[in-house]
């Protein structure tokens, strides 16, 4: 019988605290570190449910995580607790609950989540990140060629995630931007992106893998056309979120195998 034991902490604080959910039969693949959305400064592990329900139905072991919040807590704080949330699981933190330390794991995130989850792949140690899964993430804070509906181009958001006026394209927030931090060979990325985002446009996610392939690894953008101009995820009735697209769920089971395969991952389809 599947398990979720609720709010498992990693860290003294109030918002560091995670969800385990453990699958019905043996795992079939690593242990999944699953990071919430909400433009960095709203939002729960609760908003990514369905996901994590997605991931255990598929065997695998999720832990869907809380970090702190911008603005009372600016970068670094989220990025700071995503990475010691995937050293927790790494280290054997959750044994206690039945999920004994991995060899290693996937990285999962979506929207804001996206971003972290790419962040935290890659502050990792490479050797215990099996791959990472951005759906719709924010891979730079350079707003470029984006709509005017962009995460990156509200008014202030900046500000609030540095906790301060910042220069596009100073050291501090290429640190902070995933294609502008990518080493050589990290970890393989899959980005699953709605082309009808407008609240993260698709580029982002182009850049991304156009960034992992400069870099040595396997990468690449699995499109599809979701409902609605933002990440198209989810079906929504009034103020409740519902199940996944299926279109979306789809892709992402696909992603999931992916990544989890013991073969290097190839990508033919062009970006874009």
């Amino acid at each position: 019988m599947s398990r979720r034991i609720r709010d498992i902490p990693y860290g003294p604080g109030d918002r560091q605290i995670g969800d385990l959910l453990l699958p019905a039969g043996p795992a079939e693949g690593p242990p999944v570190l699953l990071i919430h959305g909400g433009s960095w400064g709203g939002m729960s592990k609760e908003a990514v449910e369905s996901i994590a329900e997605s991931f255990q139905a598929n065997g695998h072991a999720v832990y869907s995580i809380n970090y702190r919040l911008i603005p009372g807590s600016p970068w670094p704080a989220c990025g700071d607790d995503c990475l010691a949330a995937g050293h927790f699981l790494l280290n054997g933190g959750l044994a206690e609950n039945g999920l004994p330390a991995p060899a290693d794991l996937l990285v999962c995130g979506a929207s804001a989540g996206g971003h972290l989850a790419m962040m935290t792949g890659l502050r990792l140690p490479r050797e215990r990140v099996r791959g990472i899964l951005s759906l719709a993430g924010p891979s730079r804070w350079d707003p470029r060629d984006d709509t005017e509906d962009s995460v990156v181009r509200k008014p202030g958001l900046i500000e609030a995630f540095f906790g301060g006026p910042v220069e596009i394209g100073s050291p501090q927030v290429k640190a902070a931007s995933p294609i502008d931090c990518v080493p050589k060979n990290p970890p393989p990325l899959i980005c699953i992106h709605s082309t009808n985002d407008r609240l993260v446009p698709p580029s982002h996610s182009e850049a991304a893998a156009t960034a992992w392939q400069a870099a040595g690894a396997p990468a690449g953008v699995r499109t599809f056309a979701g409902p609605g101009p933002y990440h198209g995820f989810w079906a929504r009735e009034g103020e409740e979120w519902r199940e996944l697209v299926p279109e979306f769920e789809t892709l992402l089971t696909g992603a999931l195998k992916d990544l989890r395969g013991s073969r290097p991952l190839a990508f033919t389809e062009p970006l874009g």
